[in-house]
């Protein structure tokens, strides 16, 4: 079993007994599909003689959540979350490069808050954020060089949404991210060398839609 594995498996088991199993009907699942932008990423090694900048098409994010609702607008939500992201461009050392490329890939699982605005209407306008863990899998091949590398490390997000009260149980959403993975570091391996660590980063934006099915209401 790989470190995100033996990660991801406590946090779900930590947001499952997060509330007492009296209260089951406040339980809801949902997923989500949408757009996703990963910023443009620059790698450096330590001593600043080696620079990999790249640039990425935009991607395909979807989404699986379980959530309890405590009634008073709060809510907690588990999200195990994937993001693609394809190789635009690709420079080293500020020289463009001709690249092989399957781009970088992002797997979160995270905890986040919401607050939920009531209206007074089938619309319901929410906020929140939340912390957990991704691996960032890297995947480019220039000149020989090769950039391929996955790193787990601690996440974060922020954002808001709508949603819309579709049946009494099934609700449907739209909302917006900022997701930001924290200095993955990435091994750049080349002829002339056996490997050398570069620290990097990962920041993205997604705009999607879902829906949440509540056990009971």
């Amino acid at each position: 079993m790989n470190i995100f594995m033996r990660l991801a498996l406590p946090a779900l088991a930590a947001t499952a007994l997060a509330t007492p199993a009296a209260h089951a009907d406040n339980w809801y699942l949902g997923g989500s599909i949408g757009f996703n932008q990963t910023l443009d990423q620059s790698s450096q090694s330590e001593d600043g003689n080696l620079n990999v900048d790249t640039e990425f098409d935009g991607g395909i994010t979807t989404s699986s959540l379980v959530g309890y609702d405590f009634d008073n607008n709060f809510r907690v939500e588990g999200e195990f979350a994937w993001r693609r992201n394809d190789g635009d461009s690709l420079s080293f050392n500020g020289t463009p490069q001709n690249f092989t490329a399957q781009g970088a890939e992002s797997y979160s699982l995270l905890i986040n808050g919401y607050y939920d605005f009531e209206t007074g209407t089938a619309l319901t306008p929410y906020i929140g954020g939340g912390v957990g863990i991704s691996r960032i899998d890297n995947e480019f091949i220039y000149n020989f060089v090769n950039f391929e590398d996955r790193d787990t490390v601690f996440a974060w997000q922020a954002g808001g949404g709508v949603s819309f009260d579709v049946t009494e149980r099934i609700e449907a959403f739209v909302d917006g991210k900022y997701f930001s993975a924290v200095d993955p570091e990435f091994t750049r391996t080349s002829p002339a060398d056996t490997g050398v660590p570069l620290d990097s980063e990962y920041d993205n934006f997604s705009i999607s839609v879902g829906y949440r099915w509540h056990f009971g209401r």
